[in-house]
């Protein structure tokens, strides 16, 4: 059933009503155009819009703590200073113009990085058989860029790429599982060398697929039995790759072992607990959640709630709970490129979270009253907690002409970077 809304004049309008503005998003300050108001200076501000009447919904509002009527009717004061009020509406929404321009352009610069490195790691595994010093030379000085990101930890952002990938997706998989790998060690408190150690080991991890032929890795359908033996040949077929490159001993043990699984599922060897080191350990899950996220099939894909809910639910006799907990933890309910919807009813996309504190992380919104390249990208570490809705939806159930706005796309890509200090607030 539709909910009832009521249309009142203004000055009924009370603290903890849920209402509706029938305005463009740039002619208000507030983030979006449905919300409960919860304070005194949000009412305020509605007044201070001169409208004659708003609409509410009984069903979303809460009257309970609503503060008593002043003595003898008696208008609030807001009434008397009009103008001030109406003066800092517009330098409130000068202010979100710009902070909206700067997240774009933020974004923009992160997907470009994104791209680059990519690129990178496409060069340097072309390069390992022609000139593997070099190579290792060039993957080393990557890894260190990436994990110097982690040396101000207290500005750290993990980023959606909504870069669509086709004949690049094993460089990009190779680069998400060694950023998600770095981030998951700098989580669990490794040293700066251990950090770079699982970089440089999550970014060779799959260097043994060069020899499985294409047909093979790009098949949609399930595997026969020999083609299932073939891919699970390329931990050894990485070995020896890795081996006459002079690869270091860490990355080698994970180029072997990151099909490993602690309960001994895991393949060639299916070795079990203590036979595992932290580093493969910590790959391990790393490149089990990028594969949930970015099956070659991308309808097989989960969304990358589900690809946490199905590790943490239905897989985690196969990793070290430390560091599934821990890659929970670090990307949240909520991890960028999950779609969400906002406790007014709109739909939105994790575009980033703060690594460490996933909980109330930036959403791009859908408007159909904003174009989508000013489309705005609400920071929840700022907003009131009521907004955010602890939904994750489903793409299946999201219009398309929403899927098409926040130009989701079923690969998952992720960088990150140091969040601005001076950044707005």
């Amino acid at each position: 059933m539709p909910e009832l809304i009521e249309t009142i004049p203004i000055a009924d309008v009370k603290i903890g009503m849920f209402i509706k503005l029938d305005l463009k998003w740039f002619e208000h300050s507030f983030p979006v155009n449905s919300f409960k108001i919860t304070k005194q200076s949000e009412l305020d501000q509605l007044r201070a819009l001169k409208l004659q009447h708003i609409r509410y919904i009984p069903s979303k509002s809460d009257l309970t703590n609503n503060p008593p009527p002043l003595p003898g009717n008696v208008t609030p004061t807001v009434e008397t200073n009009t103008a001030k009020v109406y003066d800092s509406l517009q330098e409130a929404k000068q202010a979100r113009l710009e902070k909206i321009k700067q997240q774009q352009s933020e974004i923009a610069r992160i997907e470009a990085k994104f791209v680059n490195a990519a690129h990178t790691v496409q060069n340097i595994k072309r390069m390992i058989f022609a000139k593997p010093q070099e190579t290792l030379q060039e993957a080393s000085k990557l890894v260190d860029g990436i994990a110097e990101i982690f040396q101000d930890e207290d500005f750290n952002l993990m980023y959606l790429i909504q870069q669509a990938g086709t004949k690049d997706e094993l460089y990009f998989h190779s680069l998400n599982v060694s950023v998600l790998s770095m981030t998951l060690a700098h989580e669990m408190k490794c040293s700066p060398a251990q950090i770079k150690e699982v970089g440089m080991a999550g970014l060779f991890h799959d260097i043994g697929k060069f020899n499985v032929p294409d047909q093979i890795l790009n098949k949609k359908e399930m595997l026969n039995r020999a083609e299932q033996n073939f891919v699970e040949l390329h931990p050894q077929y990485g070995l020896d790759i890795g081996k006459k490159a002079g690869m270091s001993r860490i990355t080698l043990d994970v180029i072997l072992k990151h099909h490993e699984y602690i309960d001994g599922s895991g393949y060639p060897a299916h070795l079990r607990g203590d036979a595992l080191l932290m580093p493969v350990r910590i790959v391990s899950v790393a490149n089990a959640y990028d594969n949930l996220c970015n099956h070659v099939d991308v309808n097989q894909s989960l969304t990358p709630h589900e690809a946490l809910s199905t590790m943490f639910v239905h897989r985690r006799k196969q990793f070290d709970m430390s560091i599934l907990t821990t890659l929970v933890k670090m990307l949240g309910i909520y991890p960028p490129g999950t779609l969400v919807e906002l406790s007014n009813g709109q739909v939105g996309l994790v575009v980033n979270v703060t690594i460490g504190e996933p909980m109330r992380p930036q959403v791009l919104i859908y408007d159909k009253d904003v174009h989508q390249d000013e489309a705005i990208i609400m920071d929840l570490s700022t907003e009131s907690k009521e907004i955010f809705n602890a939904n994750s939806m489903r793409p299946g159930s999201v219009r398309p002409e929403i899927i098409t706005y926040l130009n989701f796309r079923k690969k998952i890509n992720y960088y990150v970077d140091k969040k601005k200090i001076n950044a707005p607030k």
